[in-house]
């Protein structure tokens, strides 16, 4: 555990040398670093697999559970309810610089890549093209349709670092055939940030929807969907916006809601103010089957407010882009390691190999010998470092320090 009055010694080191933060960076850091206990109990550097939690987030879920307690869940419970999905659908619709209407909650972000992915009226022989740096969550909903429906998937090549230019990969692979594109913002894989606003552009052209995992790029780098011009974006809580597991939310633009059927239909997906037997909702919500876990609800609301009105968004944008620039020139010239991140500062991940190294060996002597958290990515034997906006430069030479021990 990193003693406080040693990250305030160190960083204020990295001040005098003009290398970190101002004055006002730092006290900001430390009051960040206080409302997240997981962040000083050990070097926390894994939040591409699960962020840690603000306590707002733990004192909202708690809040809300005690007054179903207190009150039951009658009278004022639909309510409460209504008033908490709402505020999460806010919430997330700022984030994204969407409209609330184009913001349905899901579980996780694959829950909102398979809403999309069965949305579509699929014959033999239909393609989606996607990448070779997908995650399983975008590429399951696409194997269980090739194998239900017999399309087919047309995988794009963008190298082993994911820096082959993604809109002349995938245009490469467009036929009259072709049905879905369906790609990440921010590669788990490398960290790098792919053109998707080409991509979308692309797709439009072509009459093609996009749909986008951003698993990891919510909450790590700036997202405007407008501005992307991309259909379908499809974000978890857990990871970089810090907030509860079983919360995520899936943008729909307005344009493309119409060309996406239900799946799954519910209490939340139908208008209840119609003459019809039942009408779909005509907003993204049509895609909400019934009740969640409203607790986590109202605990996925707290930590966008946190991260919005506390920490602050532009803040935490360049403070995660400053990291991975200080964590990439940090470990890069260590001895027997190859940097696979195309380009620094570009996204919070960098992963790299570390020659003659087992990746899972060295993920589980840096937790037990050193209290320092990262991952391997089985697929590429590669370690995967997440600078959060949490993180100190300390950490990350401590870090470099472990892995040169190694």
């Amino acid at each position: 555990m990193v003693h406080p009055a040693m990250q305030h010694k160190t960083c204020a080191r990295f001040i005098s040398q003009q290398r970190s933060l101002t004055l006002s960076d730092l006290t900001h850091l430390q009051r960040i670093r206080q409302e997240m206990p997981a962040t000083t109990d050990s070097v926390y550097l894994n939040t591409g697999t699960f962020g840690p939690l603000p306590k707002c987030v733990i004192q909202a879920i708690q809040n809300y559970l005690e007054r179903e307690l207190r009150e039951g869940r009658l009278g004022k419970g639909f309510e409460n309810i209504s008033a908490a999905y709402s505020d999460a659908r806010a919430s997330i619709a700022r984030l994204l610089h969407a409209s609330e209407n184009e913001i349905a909650l899901t579980d996780n972000t694959g829950e909102g890549l398979n809403i999309i992915s069965y949305g579509f009226d699929w014959h033999k022989g239909d393609e989606v093209i996607t990448t070779n740096h997908e995650h399983i969550s975008a590429l399951a909903p696409l194997y269980q349709i090739r194998d239900r429906y017999g399309i087919v998937i047309r995988t794009a090549d963008l190298g082993p670092a994911a820096d082959r230019p993604v809109v002349e990969a995938i245009g490469e692979l467009i036929t009259p055939r072709t049905r879905l594109i369906s790609l990440s913002h921010v590669t788990w894989t490398t960290g790098a940030v792919l053109d998707i606003q080409a991509v979308g552009r692309l797709g439009h052209e072509k009459g093609i929807p996009v749909v986008i995992d951003g698993a990891q790029s919510a909450g790590a780098v700036p997202i405007n969907v407008k501005e992307l011009e991309v259909d379908f974006y499809a974000i978890p809580m857990q990871k970089w916006l810090c907030g509860p597991d079983g919360t995520g939310a899936l943008y729909t633009s307005q344009d493309a809601l119409r060309n996406v059927a239900s799946t799954y239909v519910g209490y939340y997906s139908i208008k209840h103010e119609v003459d019809a037997e039942w009408a779909l909702n005509d907003t993204a919500q049509r895609f909400e089957l019934g009740g969640r876990q409203t607790a986590a609800v109202a605990g996925q609301a707290a930590a966008l407010h946190w991260l919005e009105d506390f920490v602050g968004h532009d803040w935490l944008f360049t403070r995660i882009s400053t990291l991975n620039t200080y964590a990439y020139n940090a470990l890069k010239d260590l001895p027997g390691l190859q940097m696979l991140t195309p380009q620094p500062g570009a996204s919070g991940i960098i992963a790299f190999l570390l020659e003659g190294r087992d990746d899972s060996e060295v993920v589980k002597q840096l937790s037990q010998q050193h209290n320092i958290y990262i991952r391997n990515i089985p697929s590429t034997k590669a370690l995967r470092v997440s600078t959060g906006f949490y993180n100190t430069e300390e950490e990350i030479d401590r870090l470099a320090q472990a892995l040169r021990a190694l």
